[in-house]
């Protein structure tokens, strides 16, 4: 007859203090933002020509003292000298360390072809002069680092995890957490998409478009009005699917219910920001706030998706099925 030895997570386990893993996966979530937010500096700002050549600058390692140069440059400098050592280290040490956590180690792998590619398109972009296409794709590629970087950061902070032996129905909130993130994804790409078919301007007025017109009819104010609907169907799934997580089970904590409301918070300053920027004539620092908000989103709301599968999906506290089965006589 087989038996199955049990074991529980020990007291020093639980107490366990802050890890090297927690660290640089947090300052990587926090300076992938950075780079995000530089780089809708450089673009609102028309800086991503300023340095005409990659991955130099006019031939040289330091840009002349000139405004857009120096703005791109920036971007540069934060991506290769910060990020990239930051994503490195990270991944190193989340797999190295972390080989029998999936949660991390994953991820942590995932996030080394991440940033290869993200600097490849950055690269792409300077020497084919900014094609809308490509500017687009680089954005989509940095929210979905930042969005693995989220996810090393909450599972190095839910080390050690167990898997959890039983789900019930009302484990659904997690899927309406992921749905919800997912929804955020598509705004900001379908915002950027707006920005590379040229389409920014093409409604100078909100919340309808030019002349309390709700469906244009020209290209590019269609194109416009169609990212209002995204924002204002997938905001709706975003709400409901903070709801949901705000009415969670109790005995997951507080954890996923301010993520909720960190998630609610941030989308209405998004749309706040969106209006404001319209309305004050497209200014560029408005510009680059409307994506520093859209990202502040994509972040929570990542995090919140992402606490929430946890939750459901894993333990850190209850007890763990030992894979090594004794059985008697053998």
């Amino acid at each position: 007859m087989a038996s199955i030895s049990i074991s529980t997570p020990s007291d020093a386990e639980r107490r366990r203090g802050p890890t090297w893993l927690q660290g640089l996966a947090t300052a990587t979530v926090i300076w992938v933002f950075v780079l995000v937010i530089i780089g809708g500096v450089v673009r609102v700002t028309e800086s991503g020509l300023g340095c005409p050549d990659w991955p130099l600058c006019y031939g040289k390692l330091l840009p002349p003292l000139e405004f857009t140069a120096i703005i791109e440059y920036t971007h540069r400098f934060v991506a290769s000298v910060i990020v990239g050592p930051l994503v490195l280290v990270t991944a190193v040490v989340g797999i190295a360390r972390y080989r029998t956590d999936r949660w991390v180690w994953i991820p942590a792998a995932v996030s080394v072809p991440l940033l290869v590619v993200q600097g490849l398109l950055g690269g792409v972009t300077v020497l084919t002069h900014l094609p809308g296409g490509i500017v687009a794709l680089h954005l989509a590629t940095a929210e979905a680092l930042l969005a693995t970087c989220v996810l090393i950061m909450v599972a190095s902070y839910r080390t050690p995890i167990y898997p959890t032996a039983a789900r019930s129905s009302s484990d659904s909130y997690h899927r309406w957490a992921i749905v919800g993130a997912s929804s955020v994804y598509a705004v900001i790409v379908s915002g950027a998409l707006v920005t590379a078919m040229g389409a920014t301007v093409a409604c100078v007025s909100w919340p309808l478009c030019h002349q309390g017109q709700a469906f244009p009819i020209s290209h590019l104010s269609a194109v416009h009005m169609f990212h209002r609907y995204v924002v204002l169907v997938l905001g709706l799934l975003l709400l409901y699917a903070a709801w949901r997580c705000w009415n969670g089970p109790a005995e997951r904590g507080a954890t996923l219910k301010w993520l909720a409301v960190l998630t609610v918070a941030t989308f209405i300053l998004q749309v706040v920001v969106g209006a404001a920027t319209i309305w004050l004539d497209f200014q560029a620092h408005w510009r680059a706030l409307h994506l520093a908000a859209a990202t502040a989103v994509w972040t929570a709301a990542a995090g919140m998706a992402i606490v929430a599968y946890l939750d459901v999906r894993t333990t850190n506290s209850g007890p763990e099925l030992n894979r090594q089965a004794v059985q008697d006589g053998q």
